[in-house]
């Protein structure tokens, strides 16, 4: 018997694709309670405002993130500068495999009254952590971690743009490459 989509998940899985489609802006609730096939109200039931919808929609993507960080964080036997590698392709796989996360992730990104991404950056505590932890080593450059987290993560992000939204194909060499010239970004 398959599992039954909780009306919420309907919700959240339909504002994924009409962002992913045309933007956040451009996405109605009544489109979203229409192609949700739930009432307008079972949605302000769940989200007290379109805002919050979309948050939550970011906080879940967010969360996913989280894991996969903390995932090799948490792994004693990797060094800093394979951790941020293996994290890099990670986050890529992941946010390659489910597009409409990524479109909603960067439009979130570039919203203003969201600019400050503290779920995103929370997100990804793990990976400061770890540049942290290489500058102590004397492996990272010593420039604020924040500048170095900025520029790893956003190869990241541009390196699924081009999967995503250009529809290059890359070979698996090739994102490891990306991957290690992205560490190297944060190297001393």
């Amino acid at each position: 018997m398959a599992k039954q989509i909780s009306r919420r998940q309907k919700v959240v899985n339909t504002t994924l694709k009409l962002i992913a489609g045309g933007g956040f802006h451009a996405s109605p609730m009544s489109e979203v309670a229409n192609l949700s096939k739930v009432a307008v109200g079972t949605i302000y039931h769940h989200f007290p405002s379109k805002e919050a919808l979309f948050d939550a929609v970011h906080l879940e993507t967010c969360t996913e993130m989280a894991k996969i960080c903390n995932e090799t964080y948490s792994n004693k036997v990797l060094k800093p500068v394979s951790k941020l590698s293996v994290i890099w392709i990670e986050l890529f796989g992941y946010l390659s495999s489910e597009p409409q996360r990524f479109h909603a992730l960067i439009q979130y990104r570039n919203t203003p009254p969201s600019m400050d991404n503290a779920e995103f950056e929370g997100a990804l505590t793990a990976v400061k952590e770890i540049v942290k932890e290489g500058q102590k080593q004397g492996k990272f450059s010593k420039i604020n971690v924040n500048i170095l987290f900025e520029m790893w993560i956003s190869s990241v992000l541009s390196a699924v743009r081009m999967k995503v939204v250009q529809k290059r194909k890359m070979s698996s060499n090739e994102i490891k490459e990306l991957a290690n010239q992205a560490v190297a970004l944060v190297k001393k």
